[in-house]
């Protein structure tokens, strides 16, 4: 395998939210560098009626506790990613739907956004090595999420004295979904807060990027700032990928090829499909490296 690093995802058969423990033992068979736990707000009817919260608010310090669960020894080796909310729809306990605000241009809403994640990563008991947000709608401007960045990276330094990889997954039907977007933002994050280009990034969805740029998805993948690529998510819609898939899988692992340790998630959340997803990727991260070798002397 050339160099990658995998994140066993947040699979349904693992405890919803959880330890780590738990994800840790499916994760480490399979070699994988870090293990997914989600940070989502309050989610779905079981959510509520275990904290009393509303779907689509932010946890509260009970909520936590009701919803997580402190392992009491972690192997020095265990990494994790912390996935926050995602502000897709959601169904209320009357049958509505709910969709998460996520408002990086309010200073105290990010604050608390920062002091929940924070009650969850004190719970689980290690601080994360990345988190993974997203751009929300597109009230939220480039240098609003960028704030929200910084200040998340300070707040973690702060309580741990450690700085996680702060990471932007763009969406399809988010304010940040096209390559234009991308190049924008990371240009728009270089020139306000050059110190934590570092520290941030961006999560590449290919399936995402193309269902926003349809036929001209392979140009558009050509004009995702390099720099800025820190991790990716591989799946069909949810589903395994396949050599069989409209999207161009070559093209895209050679970009992932590029990147000098990519960090790549297979976003499928069966069990049984995780081993399957990640030879998948192996195997197209080896096949350029086969194509393109100079013959032998």
């Amino acid at each position: 395998m050339p160099g990658a690093e995998y994140i066993y995802p947040n699979v349904t058969e693992a405890t919803q939210r959880g330890g780590l423990l738990e994800r840790w033992r499916l994760a480490e068979p399979l070699g994988c560098r870090y293990i997914e736990i989600p940070a989502d707000f309050i989610k779905n009817q079981t959510e509520v009626e275990r904290t009393g919260q509303d779907v689509g608010s932010m946890l509260n310090r009970s909520s936590v506790e009701l919803l997580y669960d402190r392992d009491t020894t972690l192997p020095g080796a265990l990494r994790y990613l912390l996935h926050t909310e995602p502000a897709i729809p959601r169904r209320t306990p009357h049958g509505r739907q709910a969709t998460a605000s996520l408002r990086w241009r309010d200073p105290d809403w990010v604050a608390a956004f920062g002091d929940m994640l924070l009650e969850i990563e004190d719970v689980l008991g290690i601080p994360p090595e990345i988190i993974e947000i997203h751009p929300g709608d597109r009230k939220n401007t480039h240098a609003d999420i960028i704030a929200g960045m910084h200040a998340l990276i300070v707040t973690h330094w702060n309580a741990f004295g450690a700085e996680p990889l702060v990471l932007l997954e763009h969406h399809k039907d988010q304010g940040i979904s096209t390559a234009s977007q991308m190049r924008m933002f990371w240009a728009t994050l270089n020139d306000l807060h050059p110190e934590i280009a570092g520290l941030a990034g961006i999560v590449l969805d290919p399936w995402h990027l193309h269902a926003a740029a349809k036929e001209e998805f392979p140009g558009s993948l050509g004009e995702v700032p390099p720099d800025a690529l820190q991790a990716f998510h591989i799946h069909n819609d949810l589903r395994p990928p396949s050599v069989a898939d409209s999207l161009p899988w070559p093209q895209v692992f050679e970009t992932i090829g590029g990147v000098k340790t990519p960090r790549i998630k297979p976003v499928v959340y069966q069990k049984s499909r995780v081993p399957g997803a990640i030879a998948f990727c192996e195997e197209m991260l080896a096949a350029p490296r086969a194509v393109y070798a100079e013959p032998p002397a």
